[in-house]
């Protein structure tokens, strides 16, 4: 058995050299995948021990697997669980890849479509996957979910429909994830405040936090995708559930709706109540100026909290869910999706993938992995054993979501998800409008409609998505 793991250095420095050789060799394996038939012996005295070693070899089945969790404990947590089901299971040889986030997105949407893709890998639920699905490059899980009706009554319906599309199951969850607004306990009670429950009374706490000399929210946008979780919250309240569908929909894709502006406006309202230098803080800063006490609040991923702890023990926090605008949208979604891994088509072994998915994502790993890395799967009753009630916490807001909602960026075609992320840096920078920002947006979005109009999304194109 042969790994290896792609850190972010690796996958800087080798840049573009790296994503021009997965185009052209795909996903590097570990050995031949090929089964071959072992040669019968044509001496008596063959040394059959070798022979049967030499067959046992040639069928052994390698699955690779790419992820995007390098780090510690991430990575080890992930490698001594493969390391545990090779070890059941001989005749299996798990080669696994990781990749930082960028990285990652950029390669899979590379060596996804090439003969050697890997044969399980971590992917975001919504368009990102979806157009995989389309592409027929990822399986159908539907039918093995249906066949065995225990592993499927193991899963959380409310988190494993985030990866069905039109009846068809796609991806496994493999963490659960939500975004909540952390607040720091002390600071809060300090200053006489409650958790807010509207959009008027966030912005009342933040007037009085700026007053009191407190930075009210921590917040990077350095990597542009953090505007997308404020921006999708306040559209999911400002834009009703329907427009907000159809516009998700590269085909029909407008963006007209005033709601749009009006959540711009309402993001605008936030910024000068966060930390100076929004677009020239990394999102990982942001979460530490807050662990570190130097913010009131901070609107967090519930994977975060592990994060948090490890950067100060010793922080009281607590949650709430992002406060409640005005508006013909839908209130009672929970913005966030579970983060899962999808089986690509190409695989010579879909029943050994599908095994190794019911047991890696199931309950027995499931509740490992939250007492050591405090991440939850989708299987049911996995908290046992779990003793950090801000895990317990988050938890429970997850499983008593009346319904969940997707990744803002992840939910948007390519292009128009390009120019909406940039747009909301030039909008927090203060160099445009709310208007002007989806003027641009509108554009791009109709550009999109002539891109997939009459073709059916036909062909897959790294440089179109």
């Amino acid at each position: 058995m042969r790994k290896f793991v792609k850190k972010a250095a690796a996958a800087l420095l080798a840049g573009t050299m790296a994503m021009s050789l997965a185009a052209c060799a795909g996903f590097t394996p570990s050995g031949g995948d090929d089964k071959k038939d072992a040669p019968a012996s044509s001496e008596a005295g063959a040394d059959t021990g070798v022979t049967q070693a030499a067959q046992e070899s040639r069928e052994k089945k390698t699955i690779k697997f790419f992820h995007r969790f390098p780090d510690e404990p991430f990575n080890g947590f992930i490698e001594s669980k493969i390391a545990e089901y090779e070890e059941a299971h001989p005749d299996i040889d798990i080669v696994v890849e990781s990749a930082q986030n960028d990285p990652y997105k950029e390669k899979i949407k590379v060596v996804v479509g090439g003969n050697d893709a890997p044969d399980i890998f971590f992917s975001w639920c919504g368009e990102f996957s979806e157009r995989f699905l389309r592409e027929n490059l990822i399986m159908d899980l539907t039918p093995y979910l249906e066949a065995d009706k225990e592993w499927k009554d193991s899963l959380m319906e409310s988190q494993l429909v985030n990866y069905t599309k039109d009846g068809v199951t796609y991806g496994i969850p493999f963490r659960l994830d939500c975004k909540l607004f952390f607040y720091n306990t002390q600071i809060f009670e300090e200053n006489g405040l409650k958790a807010p429950a509207t959009w008027d009374e966030l912005i009342e706490v933040c007037d009085k936090l700026k007053a009191a000399g407190v930075t009210p929210i921590s917040y990077g946008n350095q990597e542009k995708w953090p505007a997308a979780h404020y921006i999708g919250s306040l559209n999911q309240m400002l834009v009703s559930d329907e427009v907000r569908e159809k516009d998700f929909d590269p085909a029909q894709g407008e963006f007209t709706d005033p709601g749009y502006e009006e959540a711009l406006k309402c993001y605008q309202q936030l910024i000068p109540y966060c930390n100076d230098a929004v677009n020239g803080t990394a999102a990982d800063m942001a979460r530490t100026n807050f662990a570190m006490g130097k913010s009131a609040m901070y609107y967090a991923e519930l994977i975060e909290i592990p994060y948090i702890t490890d950067l100060n023990a010793d922080l009281d926090y607590g949650m709430f869910k992002f406060p409640v605008v005005e508006g013909p949208g839908n209130p009672d979604i929970l913005t966030g999706v579970p983060e899962g891994f999808v089986v690509s088509s190409k695989t010579k072994y879909p029943d050994e993938c599908i095994e190794f998915l019911k047991w890696f994502l199931g309950p027995e790993v499931g509740k490992e992995q939250a007492q050591t890395i405090g991440w939850f799967n989708a299987s049911k009753n996995v908290t046992e054993g779990v003793n950090d009630t801000k895990l317990l916490d988050g938890y429970k807001v997850v499983n008593e979501a009346k319904i969940m909602g997707p990744w803002f960026d992840n939910a948007l075609y390519s292009t128009t998800c390009d120019e909406y992320l940039t747009a909301a840096s030039d909008l927090t920078n203060g160099d445009i409008t709310p208007a002007e920002a989806m003027a641009r947006v509108q554009k791009v979005a109709k550009e999109a409609q002539s891109l997939v109009s009459g073709r059916e999304y036909e062909s897959f194109s790294v440089n179109s998505y």
